[in-house]
């Protein structure tokens, strides 16, 4: 390599890491517009664009993508829709993906009293699907978003093509109790929070192993929580007092096709709620899954995403 090249590169390099420094250097004063910068160029680079309906409970943010037949995916309590890119990067060549903030969560406004039962919840997520013209689709949910799952598919059961629960679903009877279920009987709620620290503690409950999330992301989704510590505590009451049927009670009814992708070091419902579940479901399969948590699509996107869409294609007509 001559001198002339030798310089190129050097000065290359020398840029590029410039270009690093001035970019964390502005994510330490400027995290917000970092945060989402980089939460764009993951949507994009997932095929994914962040839009918003109106509908008759106000209006509500989702994510959006892909071509072909319609999967709704709903998140669990305290999360938010971007919790879906990266398994979505398996559909979306050839599905049609909606990935909505359920309404009072993520980037939506937070709801008043009494709003958070599964019943609300759940009329909710009709308007939404209607206001969006989502007449016939598949349905996947995770924790919370797992019962919302079983209460749509035994209310729209000529609309949801098939179900699937990515990760443990919430209102499953297990066998054994969960590491979540002894502290709970203990006084204690791992996944309510409160402070910016009890954000960072509460991913010890949910992954074996966190996930890479960028630091800037991490730093406003905690805040964001923080701020909502005494909407937090309401909203864990009021979803915990639910009245609806329970997940495992609807489950036998439950007649179209459905996926169960469940982890083994799942810390929030134990593992052996798996077969309980699969017991009750009609027309099932359940795939285990080891060295994740209970948010799947998260630490295993590729492998949860691979599952799912696999299922998926066996379901399509030749």
């Amino acid at each position: 390599m001559d001198m002339f090249s030798r310089g190129a590169v050097k000065w290359a390099a020398m840029g590029f890491l410039a270009v690093i420094g001035t970019f964390w250097a502005l994510s330490a004063i400027f995290p917000r517009p970092v945060a989402v910068g980089m939460m764009a160029a993951l949507r994009m680079s997932a095929g994914l664009e962040a839009k918003s309906v109106v509908t008759r409970v106000g209006e509500v943010a989702y994510l959006e993508g892909g071509e072909g037949p319609t999967i709704v995916l709903l998140h669990g309590i305290y999360a938010r829709k971007e919790h879906w890119i990266d398994l979505t990067r398996e559909l979306t060549d050839r599905y049609h993906v909606i990935a909505p903030d359920l309404p009072g969560f993520g980037d939506n406004p937070v709801l008043g009293d009494g709003a958070y039962s599964y019943a609300h919840q759940a009329d909710r997520l009709v308007q939404f699907l209607d206001a969006m013209k989502v007449d016939d689709f598949h349905l996947a949910g995770n924790s919370m978003g797992g019962q919302l799952t079983g209460m749509l598919a035994r209310r729209l059961p000529d609309r949801v093509r098939s179900i699937a629960f990515i990760g443990s679903a919430a209102r499953v009877a297990s066998p054994l109790r969960s590491d979540m279920e002894r502290a709970l009987s203990q006084g204690h709620a791992p996944l309510v929070v409160k402070t910016e620290d009890d954000f960072h503690a509460r991913m010890d409950w949910l992954f074996p192993h966190a996930p890479y999330i960028p630091g800037p992301v991490t730093a406003v989704w905690a805040a964001d929580e923080a701020g909502r510590a005494e909407a937090n505590k309401r909203i864990w009451q009021e979803v915990g007092a639910s009245s609806s049927p329970r997940l495992d009670a609807l489950a036998p009814s439950l007649t179209q096709p459905a996926l169960i992708i469940w982890c083994r070091e799942d810390r929030v419902f134990h593992f052996s709620g798996a077969a309980v579940l699969s017991h009750l479901l009609p027309n099932d399969e359940l795939v285990e899954l080891s060295d994740c948590g209970h948010v799947p699509m998260l630490d295993k996107p590729q492998e949860s995403g691979r599952t799912y869409r696999d299922f998926l294609d066996r379901l399509q007509p030749n």
